[in-house]
């Protein structure tokens, strides 16, 4: 629900050229279709039909990029599901040991009445241990690209295989930089236009 760092277009018949605040460098391409020079590390998102800045990957389940303005919140997002799918597998086991326990019941009875008089139980934790292997897989790979400064589209494209990374100032520094500080400190400010003009100090 937020801007992922959309830089916005130039108009057709102007000649292409860098956002305001970006760094200049020699090796940065021009996207014929936003007609403007995309800046370090961003990309052309083929779902968005925008450039982005600093573009990590588009997401479909959110269905939008995941870039500058809200990978931190992404990374928050995938530690929240985490935590969730131990929540539940965990809250599920304590109460089938403590029914087991409560019950006379032989193990075999006890698993075939508890499917049948509470079957939601059992679901939510298989449907919580199925996605555990996919979100944590996810969340660790994100976690190691933090710590090494790059972006999915970086790693998948092996940008730094046979080249050094000048954005990576050590693993602490890099965690730092690219999640707990977009946390802590104010959300970088959005290119775009906002949707609605915010009233005036001064209007009754």
């Amino acid at each position: 629900l937020m801007d992922p760092g959309v830089i916005p277009r130039n108009p057709p018949d102007a000649k292409p050229s860098l956002p305001p605040g970006c760094e200049d460098a020699p090796d940065l391409k021009i996207c014929h279709t936003c007609n403007l020079v995309r800046p370090a590390r961003s990309k052309h998102c083929g779902s968005c039909n925008n450039c982005v800045e600093l573009f990590d990957h588009h997401c479909p389940w959110l269905g939008t990029c995941v870039a500058k303005r809200n990978y931190a919140y992404f990374a928050l997002f995938l530690n929240c599901e985490v935590l969730l799918i131990v929540y539940v597998v965990c809250i599920t086991t304590f109460r089938m040991v403590l029914a087991f326990k409560a019950s006379e019941l032989p193990a075999t009875a006890f698993e075939i009445e508890e499917v049948q008089t509470a079957p939601w139980p059992l679901g939510a934790a298989a449907v919580a241990a199925g996605l555990a292997f996919p979100v944590v897989s996810l969340l660790c790979f994100h976690l190691r690209l933090a710590a090494i400064s790059q972006t999915t589209n970086e790693s998948v494209r092996g940008v730094y295989r046979h080249a050094i990374n000048s954005n990576d100032k050590g693993c602490r520094r890099n965690c730092y930089n690219s999640i707990y500080a977009t946390l802590r400190e104010a959300t970088p400010p959005s290119r775009l236009e906002p949707l609605f003009a915010r009233p005036c100090a001064d209007q009754s």
